[in-house]
């Protein structure tokens, strides 16, 4: 990437973009939760694993929050755990739903919240392609990344937040704080991130407790690296870099 966007710029942008795998999902039971009250086991129902009802879990960039939708109840479902701009948490009902049963397909169902947040989802009627199709946010203004995945009942979904740090000079050169967003399930993940004049979505390769991402459009433009995943699953930490930037980018699991 050309350089990181500045957070006081993060905070006032928002929209809409996607990018979806069928291969994360969570499982067929409550999940017990470890001492930060966060899920070690997957929740997401078997019966749901190949339809599209069941758990979805997706991050933000740009007005950065994190989300999770519930189609394992009974109507109205939820969009719910949302991290709004100010920081709060709220949940969003949809009335798009009335008719919908599991095993059909989702075509941007309104999810609305009380302060007039809304958004729109979709998902095939297998459980494959979710997607956040817009997202609007009142009197905020610019692109929301949102990058959405399905759990399974065999692959918990962790949500992760953080930041990246320029080193060496620090902020200035086309190198500038940011606010990374991520989610990782299994061996897959999906990364979020905006930048003064780009944003995007890029895929994330999970191989023990190394996670390989890339930040940018291409290989010349983007910073690439290696994050550490802690031991308990809670953390993430390394650099990316490119030619002419490097950061430091540290990541705190959040769901």
């Amino acid at each position: 990437m050309k350089s990181l966007i500045r957070p006081a710029r993060l905070l006032i942008l928002l929209a809409t973009a996607l990018w979806a795998a069928q291969g994360c999902q969570k499982g067929s039971h409550s999940s017990p939760n470890n001492n930060s009250g966060l899920a070690t086991q997957p929740t997401a129902q078997a019966s749901f694993d190949n339809q599209s009802g069941g758990v979805y879990k997706g991050t933000l960039s740009g007005s950065s929050g994190y989300f999770e939708i519930n189609f394992q109840g009974s109507a109205p479902y939820l969009l719910y755990q949302w991290t709004n701009p100010l920081g709060n948490k709220d949940s969003l009902t949809s009335s798009s739903l009335a008719n919908w049963k599991s095993g059909d397909a989702i075509v941007k169902a309104v999810f609305t919240a009380s302060d007039g947040s809304t958004f729109w989802f979709s998902v095939n009627a297998d459980g494959t392609s979710p997607s956040i199709d817009s997202v609007y946010i009142p009197s905020h203004m610019g692109p929301v990344i949102a990058s959405i995945c399905k759990e399974l009942s065999t692959s918990l979904v962790r949500i992760y937040q953080g930041s990246a740090t320029p080193t060496g000079a620090g902020n200035g050169n086309g190198c500038y704080d940011a606010i990374v967003n991520m989610w990782i399930s299994g061996s897959a993940g999906s990364l979020t991130y905006i930048t003064p004049d780009e944003g995007g979505i890029e895929d994330v390769a999970i191989s023990g407790n190394q996670a390989q991402v890339t930040v940018g459009p291409s290989a010349s433009k983007g910073e690439s690296g290696t994050l550490t995943i802690s031991a308990d699953g809670s953390s993430m930490t390394g650099t990316v870099s490119n030619s002419s930037c490097t950061h430091t980018v540290t990541l705190t699991r959040i769901l």
